[in-house]
């Protein structure tokens, strides 16, 4: 059965606005850096991030991945 030409359009524009919401979400990320880099105030930059993440977080802890992206980039 052929598909037409608006699934291919769906998924592709599904696939833009992910990367879309993953460009933005790493970007709080970046911006949170530095204040990662200092030891003292690494719960505080949890909740800041989380707090600005909110709308792109997926039903999986997100808790992981952010402290994991934290000590693989600081």
């Amino acid at each position: 059965m052929a598909r037409g030409p608006s699934s291919k359009a769906g998924s592709v524009s599904a696939a833009a606005n992910t990367a879309q919401k993953l460009s933005e979400e790493i970007n709080i990320l970046k911006s949170h850096l530095e204040a990662w880099k200092d030891k003292r105030s690494r719960p505080g930059v949890y909740r800041e991030v989380y707090k600005e993440a909110k709308k792109f977080l997926s039903p999986e802890s997100p808790g992981k991945a952010y402290k994991t992206w934290f000590y693989n980039y600081g």
